[in-house]
């Protein structure tokens, strides 16, 4: 007779760690997202001057910008016309919708 995982002696103490809960693979999947998260770069002044000097160009040049946004998880890229800015955002305007976009999220500004 061949040993399999039910014969006596073979494999009988790990047999019931075979079933996962629900709860079990769901905090799982929460841990691993947990582990793929960022923290958000601290820019210096020379940065911070960078942006203010694009998005002040692309204002009034009234071009389109390419907007970098910081997500915990990634970035994302929002394209359109700055319309409006005021001390802490500017709004966005493409050709779909309008966002308000909040100074301390951008990552990145590239005047098209």
């Amino acid at each position: 007779m061949n040993p399999n995982k039910l014969t006596p002696g073979h494999n009988l103490m790990w047999e019931s760690s075979r079933m996962m809960l629900p709860e079990h693979k769901s905090r799982i999947r929460e841990h691993q997202k947990e582990l793929k998260k960022r923290t958000k770069p601290i820019f210096d002044e020379q940065q911070i001057i960078l942006f203010s000097q694009l998005i002040s160009e692309a204002v009034q040049q009234e071009r389109n910008v390419k907007i970098q946004i910081f997500h915990p998880y990634h970035d994302y890229h929002i394209t359109g016309r700055i319309q409006k800015t005021t001390p802490k955002q500017i709004k966005l305007v493409s050709p779909h919708d309008s966002t308000w976009i909040s100074f301390d999220d951008i990552m990145g500004i590239t005047i098209l």
